[in-house]
């Protein structure tokens, strides 16, 4: 988190909020790219498995079923999961697999699949669905970690399982020290002003609209002179006085603090069951991959032939 440290607190919670916006917009077809030709053997993917499916849906030579729609909500964010149960929602994604099917289908027939360049694509999109379900194969394999082992991974990472000293605070950041005073002198004769003055004159728009609320952090994400005054507040809403950073002057009250806490083995006990078992299955993939028969061919035609952006296919 340290690397965030010299950031803007505009930029700090303008990447915040977006990731959260990017959450809330994920499409409901995560696997798009990968259906170039899942899409194609789906049929015989539910003959194979001889698994009872309900067909909803026929589109030139491929069915699309109930449990098509079902696994695409799945794959949705644990705060979309209630969509599961919105008739809309689910015919927008049954609407969304036909025209992916129409257009899928389409793109074989016309033989772009044999375009080298597209060709690769499918194949690591092949091979990436196909490491998920041998993940998830070994998971289901890998013995649960005991009690001691689990006590064991506790002892000897107990620095890992300490939370740091956070406060919560929120600020009104102006670009003259003298807006600041007169904000401040405001605050003096109407300390609950606090956040309407925020909204009404700080410039950080990432978080005016709350009132300048910063959140809970912990040391090492604001810039070094914001943070010094900002842990330095004694009690629940103390205001400081006019801060200058590289960014303007900033006017600080603290809403709240946590002291250092430790986690106790039974909280921390979910966190590392899941830490041992990450760990068996690198260690079985690790395995599985020295014991394998690989022949370098030529490590000269590693070098480049065309100048193209490392993310080109």
């Amino acid at each position: 988190m340290r690397g965030f440290s010299r950031l803007p607190f505009i930029v700090l919670n303008t990447m915040l909020a977006k990731l959260t916006a990017m959450k809330a917009k994920i499409t409901y077809l995560s696997l798009c790219c990968l259906l170039l030709t899942s899409c194609q053997e789906a049929q015989d993917v539910h003959m194979v498995n001889n698994i009872q499916q309900t067909p909803i849906a026929q589109v030139g030579t491929q069915t699309i079923y109930k449990e098509d729609v079902d696994a695409e909500l799945r794959d949705l964010p644990s705060h979309l999961q209630y969509l599961s149960q919105n008739k809309r929602a689910r015919q927008k994604i049954l609407n969304t697999l036909i025209r992916r099917s129409v257009l899928s289908q389409q793109a074989f027939a016309l033989g772009l699949d044999q375009d080298t360049l597209v060709h690769r694509r499918i194949n690591r999109s092949r091979d990436s669905i196909m490491i998920e379900a041998l993940r998830d194969w070994e998971l289901s394999q890998i013995t649960t970690p005991n009690d001691k082992d689990i006590q064991t991974y506790y002892k000897l990472h107990i620095s890992d399982f300490t939370i740091p000293e956070q406060i919560h605070a929120r600020h009104i950041l102006v670009r003259q020290k003298s807006e600041a005073l007169a904000i401040l002198k405001q605050l003096k004769q109407h300390k609950d002003d606090f956040a309407s003055l925020a909204a009404q004159y700080s410039i950080d728009d990432s978080n005016k609209s709350r009132g300048g609320d910063l959140n809970w952090f912990p040391h090492g994400i604001m810039v070094a002179d914001f943070e010094k005054v900002a842990f330095a507040l004694k009690n629940i809403g103390d205001i400081s006085k006019p801060v200058k950073t590289q960014y303007g002057w900033h006017i600080i009250e603290l809403l709240g603090k946590r002291p250092a806490y430790k986690q106790t083995l039974e909280e921390a006990q979910d966190e590392i069951l899941q830490i041992l078992r990450q760990q068996a299955l690198d260690s079985w993939m690790n395995d599985l991959v020295k014991d394998s028969q690989i022949n370098i061919i030529n490590n000269d035609d590693l070098e480049p032939t065309l100048q193209l952006p490392i993310n080109q296919p």
